[in-house]
């Protein structure tokens, strides 16, 4: 096959030999992605491009870059009924000059941009004979054709791709692996102190009861911070789906002020909810996911929130932006501005903070992840004395899911 491939000329060889150097360059893989989908697109002279990731086990491809709609990103086509989907299964490059009118167009695609498709190139990136995503360049500028030339150069931009992907993820992983083993090092090693103090004879009744609650503390800190780092390793690889529907904001909110009252209450710190619109409008996501967010907010708040505080949860509906806000406010010590730039890191910890809370650090990390899969963003203000607001901004004039 590659015997019969065009023979590319020596700007797109130079390009492409730059464009190599530039991917091997970084790690980060969000910024290798949209290299990618810039570069295919300059090649081949389309107007966008996407590229998908494949997910095995859910046996779909996710959007995991396009540049011709953000919401497109995290949205996952069939493997069995999508034309990236044919070009997975085959391993093989697919021109379309049409492709609406292909039987193997997946049609739910195109309620999420307002962009038309029309010409194609998808091509397969294959690692280590596997096939690990696919590489779409779409709507040939000026109305043109696509060429073979512009398949070659697109399968070997693919071919780079791949492999800077894979290195991407092996460093991702190992170095959250080594963060989770440095966390995990202070628990281990005071359940190992109180293991051998536990072996002492004579040991009196009341500091043996004191270490077995201390141990009992440390194995569930441990199990909520392996909890935490599989959530968040599975929405940095892509493997979280969310369940799609209609969620009324404003009842989650009472919801998550109920269960956090009795927390509450401990500190003698009000909770409410305030509500500035009289019918919010409906958020397409998923109720438990957002609950987990708000949940951690508000245990948070009240956490830092010194006794006889306030916690609020409030809900605003922006018209003129076309968006949904849920902030929780608290009246708590507040958060230093070069500290506010840190808190979405994993296992960060607000210096000074240690005596107010035992957390795994992750927390924070996650609800920003739950959000960004919900195409909204994280906003934090924040001062020193006067207390913090997270606020959760989902945009509203996204197409159904």
């Amino acid at each position: 096959m590659a015997s019969s491939q065009p023979t590319l000329q020596a700007s797109q060889l130079r390009r492409l030999l730059e464009i190599s150097t530039m991917l091997s360059s970084t790690l980060d893989l969000s910024q290798l992605l949209e290299m990618v989908i810039q570069a295919a697109a300059e090649l081949t002279e389309m107007q966008h491009a996407s590229l998908l990731l494949l997910d095995k086990q859910q046996r779909t491809l996710e959007f995991v870059a396009t540049s011709n709609e953000p919401a497109l990103v995290g949205i996952a086509v069939p493997l069995e009924s999508s034309i990236a989907g044919w070009v997975a299964r085959q391993a093989l490059p697919l021109t379309l000059e049409n492709v609406r009118a292909d039987t193997r167009h997946y049609a739910q695609v195109d309620q999420f941009t307002d962009i038309p498709t029309n010409s194609m190139i998808a091509v397969p990136l294959i690692y280590k004979e596997s096939t690990i995503g696919v590489l779409e360049a779409i709507n040939k500028r000026d109305e043109g054709e696509c060429t073979p030339q512009d398949v070659a150069v697109l399968e070997a931009l693919a071919s780079q791709a791949a492999v800077a992907i894979e290195n991407a993820r092996l460093f991702q992983q190992t170095d959250v692996i080594a963060e989770i083993m440095h966390e995990l090092k202070t628990p281990l090693l005071a359940l190992t102190a109180a293991t051998e103090l536990l072996e002492r004879p004579n040991l009196p009744a009341d500091k043996q009861q004191r270490i077995i609650q201390m141990l009992r503390q440390q194995g569930i800190r441990m199990t909520r911070m392996v909890q935490g780092y599989l959530e968040l390793a599975r929405f940095e690889s892509g493997r979280v789906r969310l369940k799609w529907e209609d969620v009324d904001l404003a009842a989650v909110a009472e919801t998550v002020a109920d269960m956090q009252r009795p927390q509450a209450a401990q500190k003698e710190i009000g909770i409410e909810v305030h509500n500035h619109t009289a019918e919010l409008p409906l958020l397409q996501g998923d109720v438990d996911k957002l609950q987990q967010v708000l949940l951690n907010l508000v245990s948070n708040a009240i956490k830092y929130t010194p006794n006889g505080g306030q916690v609020i949860i409030d809900l605003h509906h922006d018209v003129a932006q076309k968006q949904l806000v849920a902030a929780v406010v608290d009246n708590g010590p507040g958060i230093a501005p070069q500290n506010v730039a840190h808190l979405f890191e994993r296992f960060y910890r607000v210096p000074g903070s240690e005596g107010y809370t035992e957390g795994t650090g992750l927390g924070l990390s996650i609800s920003r992840k739950i959000v960004e899969a919900h195409h909204g963003r994280v906003e934090v203000e924040s001062e020193l004395g006067k207390g913090s607001a997270f606020r959760c901004i989902f945009n509203l004039d996204l197409p159904d899911s």
